[in-house]
C-alpha cells in the first residue's frame, strides 16, 4: 500500500472525465450461496409501525470466504511453520480474542484503497470466461497489456478478470499460477483483486508447499494488500464503452481496530 503515493492518487484523479461510476462489490442477501456464520435480524421500534418510527438491524458474518467481497489485512494470513509470523516479522501472539495488535484493517481503512486501478481481461484474452479450477499464468497478464494497450505500473491496484464470478468456490476456482507472483513484483503491484480470490482451487500439485500462494506469499511475505471477490464483468463492459482500461478506485474499508479484513464496495470512476 505504501507503494500508493499522494502523487500516484493525484494522477489517478485525472482519470475522472466521465463522471461514470462502477461498483464492484458483490451483492449480499441472507440467501448469498456461500456466506459463512451470517446471520440477520430486522429489529422493529413498534408493530405495526407508527408513523415516527423507525428500524434497525443486526447483520454477523465472516469477512472472509467466497461470498462477499472484502479487503484482507495484513495479519490476515502467516508465514509458514519454522518462520511463523506476520508481515514485516511481527511474532504472532500480537494476535488475541480482543483482535491483532499488529497491522489490522484499520490500517487499510485509515487512507482507504484509492489510485489507479487497471483491468486485465484475461477471459477475453481466451475467448470467454475460464472454467473454474483453471489456472492464470504471466502470459496471460502480458496478453492482456497487449490486447487493451495498457501497462501495469508500480502503486496500481490490478483486477484480474477470469470471468467465472460466482461460480468460482473454495473447491473449484480460477486463479493465478505462483510463477505470477515475480511478475506482480516486478511491476510493483500495490493490491490484486479478482473476482475470485486469486488463488487457484484446488491446489496446483507443481507447487505444494504453497497450496494458495496469492495468500500465502503475496500478503506475509510481500506485503500486498489483497482485494477479493470484485464483481468485474460490468467493469470490463464500462472499460469496453470507454475504450480504456485503467480507471481512478476508490474502496475504503472499514475503521474496526484489530479486525483482520473488512467487505467493502470498490467504485471504478470513468
Amino acid at each position: 500500500m505504501n507503494l500508493i503515493t499522494a502523487e500516484r492518487r493525484l494522477a489517478a484523479a485525472a482519470l475522472i472525465r466521465a463522471g461514470r461510476v462502477v461498483p464492484l462489490g458483490r451483492e449480499i442477501a441472507p440467501t448469498t450461496p456461500e456466506l459463512r456464520n451470517f446471520s440477520y435480524k430486522m429489529i422493529r421500534y413498534e408493530d405495526p409501525l407508527p408513523e415516527e418510527a423507525g428500524c434497525y438491524d443486526i447483520v454477523a458474518m465472516t469477512c472472509h470466504g467466497f461470498a462477499v467481497t472484502h479487503v484482507d489485512a495484513l495479519c490476515h494470513i502467516f508465514t509458514p511453520e519454522g518462520r511463523r509470523g506476520m508481515y514485516n516479522g511481527y511474532p504472532i501472539d500480537n494476535v488475541t480474542p480482543d483482535g491483532t495488535r499488529k497491522l489490522g484493517i484499520e490500517h487499510v481503512g485509515a487512507n482507504g484503497i484509492v489510485g489507479r486501478g487497471v483491468l486485465l481481461d484475461v477471459a477475453e484474452v481466451r475467448g470467454g470466461p475460464l472454467p473454474p479450477g483453471s489456472t492464470i499464468m504471466p502470459a496471460d497478464l502480458d496478453a492482456a497489456e497487449k490486447l487493451h494497450d495498457v501497462r501495469v505500473q508500480e502503486g496500481d491496484i490490478l483486477f484480474v478478470r477470469n470471468g467465472a464470478g460466482a461460480r468460482n468456490t473454495y473447491r473449484l476456482g480460477t486463479g493465478l499460477h505462483a510463477a505470477c507472483l515475480p511478475w506482480l513484483r516486478e511491476r510493483g503491484v500495490a493490491v490484486l483483486s479478482s473476482d475470485s480470490d486469486s488463488d487457484v482451487h484446488p491446489p496446483r500439485p507443481d507447487f505444494p508447499r504453497w497450496t494458495e500462494p496469492m495468500h500465502m506469499v503475496a500478503i506475509p511475505f510481500m506485503g500486498m494488500t489483497l482485494l477479493d471477490h470484485t464483481e468485474l464483468d460490468g467493469l470490463a463492459a464500462a472499460c469496453a464503452q470507454e475504450k480504456r482500461w485503467s480507471f481512478f478506485l476508490s474502496a475504503a474499508p472499514w475503521r474496526f481496530k484489530g479486525a483482520t479484513g473488512g467487505e467493502v464496495n470498490p467504485l471504478a470512476i470513468f
